[in-house]
């Protein structure tokens, strides 16, 4: 298990080790974009991880070829469908709301 702080609400979920962000924080009833089922071909889940950036998955090379293509990214960018969790804390700000 490890703990998800979502921002700006700033709530914490106990999310299991091995989740995708975007399924975790659908899990936990928070509202967050995803036009293409989790595929990486869209961008609309695009997200800042704030802390614990060591602790999720690399980025691949499919999510590095979108985050390429999108407005507003940054060092902290990631797309919530592809990034996996570890065992340490996250914390992830929402960038737009449903």
């Amino acid at each position: 298990m490890t703990t998800l702080t979502v921002l700006p609400s700033g709530k914490t979920y106990d999310v299991a080790a091995g989740t995708t962000i975007m399924k975790a924080l659908l899990a936990a009833g928070e509202s967050i974009a995803q036009k293409c089922g989790g595929n990486a071909s869209c961008g609309s889940c695009h997200i800042f991880v704030t802390e614990g950036r060591k602790s999720i998955s690399r980025i691949q090379k499919q999510e590095n070829e979108k985050l390429d293509t999108l407005v507003g990214i940054g060092s902290k960018s990631r797309l919530a469908c592809q990034a996996v969790l570890g065992e340490e804390p996250v914390t992830v700000e929402l960038l737009t709301f449903v």
